[in-house]
This record gives C-alpha cells, sequence and structure tokens, in this order.
C-alpha cells in the first residue's frame, strides 16, 4: 500500500518533469518565441487580426487575446470565492449565454467578411473582436471553475460561484480593467500581458484534463485541501503541455512558423 501511494505521487512529478524538459528542447529558444509557439495551438495568429505595438505583434489574435485574458481576471476572481459548485441563477446564465451569442455572432460576421467578402451587420474590428472575446472568457471561466469545484472538492458548497446581480457587477468592474488594454504603449506591459494570456491557455487546459482525469479514476469530490489536488494537477498539466507540443509541432510543418499564414 505504502509502494502504491509512493508511485502515485512520483509518476505525475516524473511526468511533468520529462514532458516540460521536452517541451523546452523542442520549442524555439527565447520566452516570446515560447509564448508564441503556444499561442499557435488554439490560435490563428494572423497579424491583420492581432494586436501591434512597437513592431510586436501579439502571440494571440485579438478575439483570443480578449477571451483568455478575461478568463484569467474571471479565475482569480472564482478562486476568491472558494469551493462553490452550484448553477448560477437563471438570469446570471441568460446574461452568460449573451456574452457567448455575442461571441457567435461576432465571429460569423468577421467570417462572412473576411473570407466570404459579403457584410452581415458590421465592419469588423480588432476592437470587437477583443470585445466579443472578453466576454466569451469569463464564460469559460465560470463553467470550468464550476465543474472544477463540483468534480474535485468532497466539501463543496452548493451556492454559486456568481449567486447574484452585486457579485456580477463586482466581476465585471474588475474585467473593465480590460478596456484599457486596446490602448496600451508600454512594451514591457504589452509583453506581460501576451504571458498571462498565454498562461492562461495553459491553464484552462490543464484543469479540463484535471477534471477528465479524477473522473476516469473515479475520484470525484474525495479532496478536502489544495495539497491532495498537486498530483491530478500536475497530470493536467502534462497532458496540456504535451498537447499543445504536438499541435504546434503540427502547425509548424503546415507553415512557416515565422508568421503562420493559416
Amino acid at each position: 500500500m505504502i509502494i502504491k501511494r509512493s508511485i502515485w505521487k512520483i509518476v505525475p512529478i516524473i511526468l511533468f518533469l520529462g514532458i516540460s524538459v521536452f517541451f523546452l528542447i523542442l520549442t524555439p529558444s527565447g520566452l516570446q518565441e515560447k509564448l508564441w509557439w503556444l499561442g499557435s495551438a488554439v490560435c490563428h495568429q494572423l497579424p491583420e487580426h492581432s494586436f501591434q505595438l512597437n513592431g510586436l505583434q501579439f502571440p494571440l489574435c485579438a478575439r483570443c487575446t480578449g477571451s483568455f485574458l478575461s478568463a484569467f481576471i474571471a479565475i482569480l476572481f472564482f478562486m476568491v470565492r472558494g469551493k462553490k459548485a452550484a448553477i448560477p441563477p437563471k438570469g446570471i446564465v441568460a446574461c452568460f449565454i449573451i456574452f457567448f451569442l455575442f461571441w457567435v455572432v461576432d465571429g460569423v460576421n468577421s467570417f462572412s467578411s473576411e473570407i466570404l467578402h459579403q457584410q452581415l451587420l458590421y465592419p469588423p474590428s480588432n476592437t470587437l473582436r477583443f470585445l466579443s472575446g472578453a466576454g466569451m472568457g469569463m464564460v469559460f471561466a465560470l463553467i470550468i471553475m464550476t465543474i472544477f469545484n463540483m468534480v474535485i472538492w468532497k466539501d463543496q458548497q452548493d451556492t454559486a460561484l456568481l449567486q447574484d446581480w452585486q457579485q456580477l457587477g463586482l466581476l465585471l468592474l474588475c474585467e473593465s480593467t480590460l478596456v484599457f488594454f486596446p490602448f496600451l504603449h508600454s512594451t514591457f506591459l504589452f509583453q506581460l500581458a501576451g504571458f498571462f494570456s498565454i498562461a492562461t491557455v495553459v491553464v484552462l487546459i490543464a484543469l479540463l484534463y484535471t477534471i477528465l482525469f479524477v473522473i476516469s479514476t473515479h475520484k470525484e469530490a474525495t479532496y478536502v485541501q489544495f495539497k491532495e489536488v498537486v498530483f491530478p494537477l500536475l497530470i493536467g498539466f502534462s497532458a496540456a503541455f504535451l498537447q499543445m507540443l504536438l499541435m504546434g509541432n503540427m502547425r509548424q510543418s503546415l507553415s512557416p512558423f515565422s508568421n503562420f499564414p493559416l
């Protein structure tokens, strides 16, 4: 029994370290190049659809930038809220459905204008892509964090991460800081935002794999303290890095890494 427990603790660590080493070796050198590589696993990175500053292109397109920076803020907000795992009230759900629909409509409108050369509703712009992505980022975070709390915690709380309009207003207030992003003139802040956006991509994918791992091992609702979840999280992050490494290499094989014209 002791040996089995030791193996259970050692294997996730070895797996995570091994995949991390492969990632460092098989991806381009330099932090910004690695961020660009990770971004290529989830985003088309078209230059005309991306924010740029002083010759630097953000590692994600405008819509993905809004999504993952918004999700970053929302995840921090929900983590402070604790182990709440209930579905939000109908009014809050309806509001998030509107966020989702805005994301879909703006995406379809952009696709029609850029690819089919037929304007459906309005001229697409990176600002609108960013705003529609910001709404969807909150949707991503709310769904994934609610399911995570539901699947992981034994002492989960039967209340929602967003219980009323006051809490939603507070979240939106925190998210409102994103309106300054398109007007950034600081290269440092621009690159820092790039790091946090890509880190959020990894975290969201890792949380999904962690949830799947816990369900597949029939360990649902058995964890009480965060330290108990470290090893499932290591499995999740290992799977996330492996997926992004494979997708990045596939992307490189299909187009030059310097511009990704897909």
